[in-house]
Order: structure tokens, then sequence, then C-alpha cells
């Protein structure tokens, strides 16, 4: 993505369209009229008065969400801001709407195909609204969409819904131009990376190949060590809510970050089943899969009493200690879990 990009992306659900739009600059025919508003909710405030005393007691203070307003430029003067070919693509079963290309051939292809700037503009605005009435989120609670914003080289994310949305005056619609005003609102206040970033911990002894598998190399292929601790290395500004997941066989398996918190889950996993903790703000499930990677329900019962509360399983920027353990009865030196901890760096601004 290029600065002044912007994505909205989010999944398709059974037959209902997820998008994958990208707008901003004038290039795509959807762009910025000014820079993206972003507006902090206000904290909620804990304190309490002192009763017969000057002053308050200062409580717990909770921290809301973040919204971006967009002033936008549905633009179709010299090309269809839809930029699928042929146009009849949009929005199909499982499809993206949005998914476009700027290719100059494809362009002019659209632009030969027929219409004029009016109804490339009304066809502009629909998808443009399509998009933002998020079918495939807002019949599931939960359910959230990533909106990517390109600025000074980096992308920063903020994960959310879209929200309002309101069509301007059609004043110029017939020359190929209306005004929109749309409103993305987040989850939290948090802008994240657009890269993940993960570390793995493992307590079995496992082949490293050093050919293409199938084959036969020489010399054999080393035994990686067990890797029971990894450092994490957070870069941002804030911190962050990971997701880790645990992969059997293992009993009662635990992760530490040292010095911040222990999770552990009273229960055994069989080869290839696993356990999903995503303590992310728009998640926060426990969720075991099967060998068949088919969820088999909440396990979120299983948490021990010392775990912390999944909102309360946050890293702090730094570099931080890893730790897994697990009873290991009846396992060989070639049998043990392996642990995934993914997250993304979160800043306090785009």
């Amino acid at each position: 993505m290029a600065d002044g990009d912007l994505h909205l992306a989010y999944s398709s659900y059974n037959s209902l369209p997820g998008s994958d739009l990208t707008f901003g600059r004038v290039e795509s025919g959807i762009y910025c009229l000014t820079k993206p508003a972003v507006t902090f909710g206000d904290p909620e405030i804990g304190d309490q008065d002192l009763p017969g005393e000057d002053g308050v007691r200062m409580g717990r203070d909770y921290q809301r969400s973040a919204s971006v307003t967009l002033e936008l430029g549905v633009d179709t003067v010299d090309y269809p801001a839809v930029r699928w070919y042929p146009p009849t693509m949009l929005g199909g079963t499982g499809r993206l709407i949005g998914s476009w290309s700027k290719n100059p051939m494809l362009l002019e292809l659209l632009k030969n195909a027929g219409g004029t700037r009016e109804s490339w503009n009304v066809d502009a605005v629909a998808m443009l609204r399509q998009v933002w009435r998020a079918d495939s989120l807002r019949r599931n609670a939960g359910r959230v969409a990533a909106l990517t914003y390109t600025r000074a080289g980096r992308s920063r994310r903020l994960y959310g819904r879209p929200r309002n949305f309101e069509i301007g005056s059609e004043r110029f619609t017939a020359q190929g131009y209306t005004p929109v005003i749309a409103k993305f609102t987040a989850v939290d206040d948090r802008f994240y990376s657009a890269t993940a970033k993960e570390e793995e911990l493992w307590d079995y002894y496992r082949l490293s190949l050093s050919s293409r598998p199938g084959r036969p190399s020489w010399p054999p292929p080393p035994i990686n060590e067990v890797r029971r601790t990894a450092t994490l290395s957070l870069s941002g500004d804030l911190p962050v809510h990971p997701s880790i997941t645990i992969y059997g066989p293992c009993t009662n398996p635990k992760v530490t970050i040292v010095g911040q918190w222990s999770v552990q889950l009273a229960l055994t996993l069989k080869v290839d089943e696993s356990v999903v903790i995503s303590a992310q703000p728009w998640a926060r499930t426990v969720t075991k899969y099967t060998a068949s990677g088919t969820s088999a329900g909440s396990v979120a019962d299983k948490l021990t009493r010392a775990s912390p509360r999944l909102a309360n399983m946050t890293l702090p920027p730094g570099r931080l200690q890893a730790q897994l353990s697990h009873s290991k009865t009846g396992l060989t030196p070639r049998q043990g879990p392996r642990v995934k901890i993914a997250w993304r760096d979160a800043f306090g601004s785009w």
C-alpha cells in the first residue's frame, strides 16, 4: 500500500460477501477530501467523593474506543470506480466487494464496456454503501473488520465495524462526482501494526529438514532441541492482548510470561488437537479444535483459577520471556506440545 491508501477488509460469511476495498487516493476513484479524522471516546472515570474530606479518591478508569470519520469523494469523471470486469462479477457468493485493479488496460476495457459518468458514479456509491452495510459482520456478534491506513511509509489498522454512512449532495452526480461521509468505529483505541508477530515454544525433539520433503539428504538433518523459553519483542507504544495456540499432545499446559502472568489449562490434548486462547478485545474466547480443525466448543471453564481474566492478559512493550511447562506423563522424547504466541504491536495513533 502507498501513502494515502485506506483498506477495509472483512471476510465473507455463507452467501454474504466480504470486503477488500482499497481507496483513499485519487487513483482509486474513491478518495479522501481531508485527512481521516480520529475521535477518541471519553474515558469512564471511577473517581469517588470522600465523605467529610476534601478531594476525591481516584478509582479505576477505563479507556473507550476510537472512531474515524472519512470525507470521501466518489469520482468517476474519467473511469468507473467499480473495477470488476465484467461488472456482473460484483458481490457474488463468497466474493469480496471492491476487490479491484487499477491496471490501465482493465480501466480502458471497463470504460469501453459502456455506461456514462452518472451510471458509473451511481454504481460506485452503491458499492461503497454495500461495503459499509457490512452484512457478514453485523449479523454475527464479535465479528470485526480491519481498517488499515498507510502514511509516512507505515501501515496501521483499527479493528471494528463500518457505521454511519451519509451521501452528500448529488448536485454533480450526473457529471461523475458525489461526496460521501462514512464513519468507522473501533473496538478499542489501539492502532495495530499491519504486520503480525509470533514466537513458538515446543517441548519435544524434532527433525529439521535440510532438503525437500520426501528426498534423502546427507548428512542427516539435525535435531532441534526442546525450546521451552522464547523472547518476545514488542516495539509498540501500548500493551496488547495476544492469541495463544497450544497444540497437543500434552496435559495441563501452562504458558508463563515472566514477571506478568501465567495461563494454564486443566485438560489433556491429544495429538493434533489444539486450544486457541484469544485475548483480543474483539474475541475473548478459549476454543478447542479437533485433529480435523473443527471447533469442539469453548473450554474457558478449563482455565485454572490462578489464570488471569482474558481482559488482563496483556503484553507490555519491550522484551519479555515466555516459558512453557506441562505434565509429561506417557510422552516419549519425540512427543509434546507446541505453543504459538501471536500479536500485533499497538500504537496510540496512525
